[in-house]
């Protein structure tokens, strides 16, 4: 192989590439202001996320294997009961068929609602690359908090933001 043979098919690479990425890049979602996005269910309905301005809105990017996932649940029904006319959740779940979402949701009495897998790309959307992941939007649908991965005080933390956002 030819020098010149080799740096086009190295150009050739890497236009290739730069293209892949740039062609992913505006595909993503704009997460500052609260997408637009028609969700699927576990219950069967389908919902619009900006349906939700007006209230604060919780996203949380989880699954059942997800041992750190399932360790924020309880905490998160907390909130649902506490700020119930105030603030909506939905678990966003993309790896989970829907009857075992079902069923877990019943095991822990879960008090809000989620996706399952559907084959969307929610995830990509919303970058999210830790689980879990929480992304907090005001009843304007201002993006207010993302919080990735499980910590203590993770639910204090949150608290804190939907109290702030309700003012």
């Amino acid at each position: 192989m030819t020098r010149k043979n080799s740096l086009i098919i190295i150009l050739s690479l890497f236009v290739t590439i730069f293209s892949l990425f740039t062609a992913g890049a505006q595909t993503k979602k704009d997460i500052k202001h609260i997408p637009d996005l028609e969700l699927n269910l576990n219950n069967n309905e389908t919902v619009k996320l900006s349906e939700f301005k007006g209230k604060v809105v919780l996203l949380d990017f989880w699954y059942r294997s997800c041992k750190y996932c399932v360790k924020s649940i309880p905490g998160l029904i907390e909130l649902q009961e506490e700020f119930k006319d105030d603030l909506v959740i939905i678990g966003i779940n993309h790896f989970d068929a829907q009857e075992d979402v079902n069923e877990y949701i019943d095991y822990k009495k879960m008090n809000y609602l989620s996706t399952y897998k559907t084959g969307e790309k929610i995830f990509e959307d919303f970058s999210v690359d830790l689980f879990p992941t929480v992304i907090l939007y005001d009843r304007e649908g201002k993006l207010i908090k993302i919080e990735k991965g499980y910590h203590e005080g993770g639910v204090d933390s949150l608290r804190k933001a939907i109290k702030k956002a309700l003012k």
